[in-house]
């Protein structure tokens, strides 16, 4: 059955590209093709039609047509651009983390069992989704989305950040019929100022006509992991820099214990303990190559416990040691950062990933720019750590703002 879309591609990417664009007064925001025509075409049923039902017109199999025999319809350009954005971002790891999320929405909203098919029940869950090793290491290998506390789309590059400081807003004791004691909170704002991150790309027709759609794809996963890489970057900058905001916020640093045996346990149970004490939980440890090694290497993290303290104590103050190992070239040299995710930096986006391509005929070559208008802030300086296995915590120790609540 045609539902005549083969007449609308133009149309409906260049649609979707003025969506992530946004405009002066409205953010860009992500739209897949799925999303765009689930809410812009339905069949006869009222159900929503898929990009399926577009590639069924085009005449399109992902595994076996041509990059060529698009070029030559017309408008088959625009559905190139829109399939080379759509590996880009499963090279990123984004559409996969999307498709976990979509699951766990409806995972929580059916409040249903997980039943197995071994079972007698329906198949929940595609194990494929997390069986497929690319899938799975792309999502590992872009790991800045677990780093920030929440995505916010902005309408403008420059963005206005607040900056709060609650070191005074404990509760204090109050005497009946006494005017209750005032805290103070602090407020403040800065200025962050997201960048342009684009990259420009020109194929020849010899390089990529005659391949199949598939293996666009897996080139064009590849840049999508280049990309993601240089976000990884920036979002470590974010918390041990905060370099994007006109009044950075960097990492506090401290020292350890003993430098001659740099990093140890008890360096890191010191900052848990810290954490716990002003409500906040350093589940994340961020190293370099070096750093992580040694950090794996501690007889606390690779060896398993056998037996059982000589005094067995019940700790019932809040402590969480670091439960992920992020590896960054962004970390100096003998540091690692501990950090809460739910509070240390956010993402601010303009614009999405944007891909738009053009034809220089007399070259014979395709010209596709992909950019992304995106930055990351510093939400609240207290709650991320830099830990120096070079310096001394005797001469380096907490900052002030990190004080435990009374």
């Amino acid at each position: 059955m045609s539902y005549g879309l083969k007449t609308k591609v133009k149309e409906m990417v260049l649609t979707m590209q003025s969506i992530r664009k946004g405009t002066k007064t409205k953010a860009g925001r992500e739209i897949s093709l799925r999303q765009y025509m689930a809410s812009e075409f339905k069949d006869p049923n009222g159900m929503p039609l898929t990009p399926n039902h577009l590639f069924a017109e085009l005449g399109i199999d992902i595994n076996q047509t041509q990059v060529n025999e698009l070029m030559d319809i017309e408008d088959g350009g625009y559905i190139v651009a829109e399939l080379m954005r759509q590996s880009v971002r499963h090279g990123m790891g984004l559409a996969q983390r999307e498709q976990l999320a979509e699951m766990r929405a409806r995972a929580l909203a059916s409040f249903g069992p997980i039943t197995g098919e071994h079972a007698g029940g329906q198949r929940f869950v595609s194990p494929e989704v997390f069986l497929d090793p690319v899938s799975r290491g792309a999502v590992q290998g872009t790991f800045f989305p677990d780093l920030i506390a929440r995505e916010i789309s902005v309408p403008q590059p420059q963005t206005t950040v607040p900056r709060l400081n609650l070191s005074d807003a404990a509760l204090a004791d109050s005497n009946e019929a006494a005017t209750i004691e005032e805290g103070a909170i602090s407020y403040d704002t800065k200025q962050v100022n997201i960048t342009k991150k684009a990259r420009a790309i020109k194929i020849t027709d010899e390089a990529i006509r005659f391949s199949s759609l598939s293996l666009l794809a897996l080139f064009m996963e590849d840049f999508g992991r280049i990309f993601g890489h240089s976000l990884n970057v920036m979002a470590v900058d974010a918390i041990v820099n905060d370099s994007l905001s006109t009044t950075a916020e960097p990492a506090p640093v401290i020292g350890v214990d003993n430098t001659s045996n740099g990093i140890t346990w008890l360096d890191l149970a010191r900052v848990a303990i810290r954490f716990g004490l002003i409500g906040h939980v350093g589940t994340q440890i961020i190293t370099n190559e070096t750093t992580g090694l040694n950090y794996l290497n501690l007889p606390e993290v690779k060896n398993k416990q056998q037996g059982t303290p000589l005094l067995t104590t019940a700790l019932r103050t809040p402590l969480t040691m670091p439960e992920e190992l992020f590896v960054s070239g962004g970390v100096g040299a003998s540091k690692v950062i501990i950090q809460d995710p739910s509070a240390s930096i956010v993402q601010l986006t303009a614009q999405p990933l944007l891909v738009e391509t053009e034809r220089l005929v007399m070259k014979q070559i395709n010209g596709t720019a992909m950019s992304i208008y995106t930055g990351f802030a510093k939400l609240q300086r207290k709650a991320s750590v830099v830990i120096d296995g070079s310096i001394a915590f005797s001469g380096n120790g907490f900052p002030t703002y990190m004080t435990p609540l009374a």
